[in-house]
């Protein structure tokens, strides 16, 4: 099923939700290793930030839906929201998981590649429920940031860095000016 409309809904949620609680967000022009979002507490020098993933997903016309996501992605620095719609418009059901929650709670696949977490209506209310988005949830999704040993991060959301020192370009040129011709020219 695609899901491409329901995950541009919860991207938007979860950064209006994330910037209410004073946390800035940042949307690369990637999504690698997860980070459709960059959550950070300052843009200053030796700014420490971690890596959003957003997830939606509808239980309207089905009673379950499931969420993979790739063990290599699960560091303490990665935070995976999870937007659930339920056809209760009265009622937001925002999830926010950190590594850590995902590595002791999560089912491992079959093929130990990936983290699966299965949704029902029941599980929202009954299991999930500690994990709702909300004060507590904003004051350790502060406290990662703040913890975080960005050294491993940047690999997971750069493709490189490069610098470079060049000396000053001088350049030359040539060239010849011919004025246009003043005069008309001849018929035939």
């Amino acid at each position: 099923m695609d899901t491409t409309i329901m995950e541009y809904t919860a991207e938007d949620l979860i950064s209006h939700k994330l910037q209410r609680s004073g946390i800035l967000v940042a949307k690369p022009k990637f999504d690698n290793e997860g980070a459709d979002l960059l959550a950070f507490l300052g843009v200053s020098d030796g700014a420490k930030f971690c890596r959003i993933q957003c997830k939606g997903r509808s239980l309207i016309n089905s009673p379950s839906s499931t969420i993979d996501v790739p063990k290599e992605y699960v560091t303490d620095a990665f935070t995976l929201f999870l937007f659930v719609e339920t056809g209760n418009p009265n009622s937001t059901h925002l999830f926010c998981f950190f590594g850590k929650d995902i590595r002791e709670t999560w089912r491992c696949s079959s093929d130990n590649r990936s983290f699966t977490l299965s949704l029902s209506q029941k599980k929202l209310s009954d299991d999930l429920a500690r994990y709702e988005f909300g004060d507590n949830r904003v004051s350790e999704l502060k406290k990662v940031i703040i913890n975080v040993n960005v050294e491993g991060e940047f690999h997971k959301v750069m493709y490189g860095y490069g610098e470079a020192t060049l000396p000053a370009i001088r350049m030359s040129g040539r060239g010849t000016f011919i004025p246009p011709s003043h005069t008309k020219p001849k018929s035939r």
